[in-house]
């Protein structure tokens, strides 16, 4: 009975007694952050594909034997390098011919024209009648328009050695050669010898819905920037297995109608590629800046889903968490939210130590977990 009583008044003396440290290392450490202006920039967002903006086949315009490749497929050439040459001799001997044939025909001019003078001095004289006057002039630009015809046979002649050597039009890179060297050519079907490509800059096309597009002009006419004006409009992209959108270019093309079996309009914009990493054909994400805004953000780790609607918790002034409804807006770069309701610029909002973490629950705030 003694020892009893003894224990009953033992834990009437603990219940007396403040609470211990123990219970008070046991409040959840939470970090809190308040709301962070930030700029919030709204973007239209597509994706397009890459294309050359120059992009040609290299053809042969004269028939013959395949004489010279004078580069490898993939190869950079510059504009006006030689890159395929036809068999140029039958065209020199055309050439040759073509130069004769037009010296013979000077002659006969100068023969005609001297004649015809001296048939005119008799005429005057009336030693020869009208008619052989007349024949003489006749014979006299009969020798001209023989001059003329042998010189545009004399520049066909030219321009047609000149195609036995196939030539860059721009500087730009080679694609698989179709022939060898050794393979005869036949230019009545135009075959294509290699494709030649510019790699910098380069086309990149997408398309945006009508309404997308009133957002841009509005948004741009609220700049007072204009399409071709001396403010460039800023077009980004990323690539399919890329980080963020690394790569800038400029707006510079938008369709004049509306595609009727899809509802869009086609956009393009080109970009730098000084080291050529783009290759036409990429798929890429596209984005244009449409304004800036300041904002009130908070971290996306701190924002909780259920049920369709979004909420934070927060710390009241004696410690313990809130739930807060809050209304998103548009995300930042860096990972942060935009708020649009439901907290303000001083509420202390749980960043880290979410877990399991209720309402009502008391906590302890720290710098770091």
């Amino acid at each position: 009975m003694y020892r009893l009583l003894a224990a009953l008044g033992l834990l009437s003396s603990l219940a007396l007694l403040p609470p211990s440290a123990s219970a008070e290392e046991a409040k959840r450490r939470v970090v809190i952050e308040t709301p962070q202006p930030a700029d919030i920039t709204r973007y239209l967002q597509s994706t397009g594909s890459f294309s050359a903006v120059n992009a040609v086949d290299l053809v042969a315009r004269v028939s013959g034997t395949l004489e010279e490749v004078r580069f490898r497929d993939g190869d950079f050439v510059r504009k006006g390098e030689t890159v395929f040459v036809i068999e140029p001799e039958p065209y020199r001997i055309s050439l040759l011919t073509a130069e004769a044939d037009l010296k013979q025909q000077q002659a006969n001019l100068e023969q005609a024209v001297a004649n015809a003078a001296r048939q005119e001095t008799l005429s005057a004289r009336q030693v020869v009648s009208e008619s052989t006057r007349e024949s003489a002039d006749t014979q006299k630009r009969i020798a001209e328009a023989q001059v003329t015809a042998a010189e545009a046979k004399l520049r066909s002649a030219a321009l047609n050695l000149s195609y036995t050597e196939v030539k860059a039009p721009f500087d730009g890179m080679l694609g698989a050669r179709t022939l060898d060297a050794g393979a005869y050519v036949n230019a009545a079907s135009a075959p294509k010898l290699a494709v030649l490509i510019e790699p910098d800059p380069l086309h990149l096309s997408f398309s945006a819905t009508e309404q997308e597009v009133i957002l841009i002009r509005t948004a741009l006419s609220g700049r007072k920037i204009t399409l071709g004006g001396d403010t460039p409009i800023r077009v980004e992209a990323a690539l399919s297995e890329g980080d963020g959108y690394t790569y800038a270019g400029t707006l510079d093309y938008i369709a004049p109608e509306i595609d009727r079996d899809t509802g869009t309009l086609t956009l393009r914009a080109v970009f730098p590629n000084p080291d050529r990493f783009l290759s036409p054909g990429m798929f890429a994400r596209v984005r244009i800046p449409l304004g800036t805004r300041r904002a009130v953000t908070v971290p996306e780790r701190a924002i909780g889903s259920l049920q369709g609607s979004n909420s934070v918790l927060v710390v009241d002034d004696k410690g313990v968490v809130q739930q807060r409804k809050v209304t998103l807006g548009d995300r930042t770069p860096d990972g942060r939210r935009e708020i649009l309701s439901g907290i303000g610029e001083m509420d202390r909002v749980v960043t880290l130590g979410l877990g399991g973490l209720r309402p009502g629950q008391a906590v302890e705030i720290v710098d770091q977990i």
